[in-house]
């Protein structure tokens, strides 16, 4: 019967639904809030999410947030440190890293996962770090449907890297959140039919 499932997974083409818009325009604050409404609907999610930090006003890190249990860790900062590795003007935690890293590994067995949540795709995964190995496996096997966050001027070089069958582009200021929010739960009641169906 698992097998079954597995493979309406995989037959159903799970869309990514993909939140774009520029730097700082709230890519991160709207996932959060989608995320926030479909916990309270009973969506089983998992991923993770990654809310920027602030000092004197100014960007100078990011925190990874596990969507499912909502632990958290340092991700990356401007401010070197030991046991880092440098992606841009970011000094990468190895410790963040590996915490992403592992959320991202973890299992979605079918009935249990609804969503799958990526935050973010950008153009450290484009060049083969971060979270580019986490995204090539999970490409390679039946998934849920998916929502990335992606900054707009990446955004043709992340859907060449992983093209997907249906994608779903979400404008970070949409002015519809209603009509998000309608769109994402009727892709994940098609999800979750196609697997009742081999129960």
């Amino acid at each position: 019967m698992i097998k079954n499932m597995v493979n309406s997974i995989s037959d159903n083409k799970s869309p990514v639904f993909i939140i774009t818009g520029e730097q700082g325009e709230g890519k991160t604050t709207l996932l959060l809030k989608i995320i926030a409404y479909l916990k309270d609907q009973g969506v089983r999610m998992q991923g993770i999410a990654a809310p920027g930090f602030f000092q004197d006003g100014i960007r100078s890190g990011f925190d990874i947030l596990d969507i499912e249990s909502g632990e958290s860790a340092e991700l990356c900062s401007v401010i070197p440190a030991e046991n880092c590795e440098q992606f841009g003007r970011f000094f990468f935690r190895k410790s963040g890293l590996a915490f992403g890293k592992n959320i991202l590994a973890q299992p979605f067995l079918p009935g249990q996962v609804d969503l799958l949540v990526i935050d973010e795709v950008g153009r450290f995964e484009i060049n083969g770090n971060v979270w580019c190995q986490s995204i090539d496996l999970i490409m390679n096997r039946p998934h849920p449907p998916m929502i990335w966050t992606v900054r707009k001027p990446f955004l043709d070089a992340v859907t060449a890297k992983w093209p997907v069958k249906r994608l779903i582009i979400i404008k970070s200021r949409h002015e519809n959140y209603d009509e998000i929010i309608f769109e994402i739960m009727d892709e994940i009641e098609k999800f979750r039919t196609s697997l009742i169906e081999y129960i």
